[in-house]
């Protein structure tokens, strides 16, 4: 097998900035294929009042912000798509009214995700068509089951998701975006029974488990890659007594025993954003490269594949 490179990166909740930095990693670290590790969508919506003489306000990052002017409302509207929130420009009646309607709150909420992952796909259609870059993403278990319809629709992003592909040669992908349970109940989360079988069921078609990649939202349990802090009754994080988080295992066994039984090539994983790193569980090399989404920062896992073997990887940032 010829010498191949992967880019991974995952986790950028709703960040413009950091998929547009996904989709330019292709061409600017020369890998031959993009993969991404599920979490594509953001967490909130952020309106932007409009009041009388073109003045705009919203509250952002916890502050109030006012600004004046077309230029200064949409750079302003940049700054929150790039952190990962979404934005609706709106009057102040609007407003209140919405603020009183969870129903009409949810329905804007999914027409901007659909909104957002349309022009998301038709960047990457313009940008790696005749490239020969191979792009998979797959929604992660924060990710609504309406985004996977228009990922469908691309011409060149492949949604992997539940399905073994094949990456190049004899390297196959095995591709799962659920999550065992989580305290938020998120749309693909499921149990780790369930996630055991999905996983089995995915390792019987695939070819050469040896020379597989394992892309799973999820990392193993108990890997120092799936760290979190440990939260209490009300979901605010634990401290200790020297007043630093608590942080425990948040990964899956399902994943972890997984890759024990198929010793895969390589897992890649995402989930817990502070948690970067990598652990070898047996033959295995798991990595996570985490994320800083709110920072704008796209934080990435970098191979080089040649003869069945990961020759070089470095962990990226920018």
């Amino acid at each position: 097998m010829s010498k191949r490179r992967i880019f991974f990166a995952t986790d950028i909740h709703g960040s413009d900035a950091c998929f547009r930095k996904f989709i330019n990693a292709g061409r600017f670290y020369r890998a031959d294929t993009l993969i991404f590790g599920g979490d594509l969508t953001g967490k909130t919506i952020i309106p932007v009042v409009e009041d009388p003489g073109g003045v705009y306000t919203c509250r952002f990052l916890g502050e109030s912000v006012r600004v004046k002017g077309e230029r200064a409302r949409d750079e302003l509207t940049r700054k929150i798509r790039s952190v990962g929130s979404y934005c609706q420009i709106m009057s102040r009646s609007e407003s209140e009214e919405l603020s009183k309607n969870q129903d009409e709150v949810k329905e804007l909420f999914t027409s901007l995700i659909k909104e957002s992952v349309r022009e998301w796909v038709k960047l990457a259609d313009e940008r790696l068509k005749n490239t020969g870059i191979q792009c998979y993403i797959t929604p992660g278990n924060d990710d609504d089951a309406c985004i996977d319809p228009i990922l469908n629709e691309s011409e060149c992003v492949i949604n992997p998701d539940g399905r073994v592909v094949e990456l190049f040669e004899d390297v196959e992908m095995i591709s799962l975006g659920n999550s065992n349970m989580t305290p938020w109940k998120c749309p693909r989360d499921i149990t780790e029974e369930e996630l055991s079988r999905r996983i089995d069921r995915l390792a019987t078609d695939a070819k050469n488990l040896e020379r597989s990649i394992f892309n799973i939202h999820v990392p193993p349990y108990g890997t120092g890659i799936d760290s979190a802090p440990e939260l209490d009754e009300s979901l605010r994080p634990r401290l200790e007594p020297g007043g630093e988080l608590k942080m425990v295992p948040a990964g899956s066994t399902a994943v972890r025993e997984a890759i024990l039984k198929y010793q895969p090539l390589l897992g890649v994983h995402g989930h817990i954003h502070e948690s970067k790193g990598f652990f070898k569980l047996a033959q295995t090399l798991c990595v996570n490269p985490g994320s800083e989404y709110q920072e704008g920062i796209l934080k990435g896992f970098l191979a080089e594949l040649s003869d069945g073997e990961i020759r070089d990887f470095i962990f990226t940032a920018g």
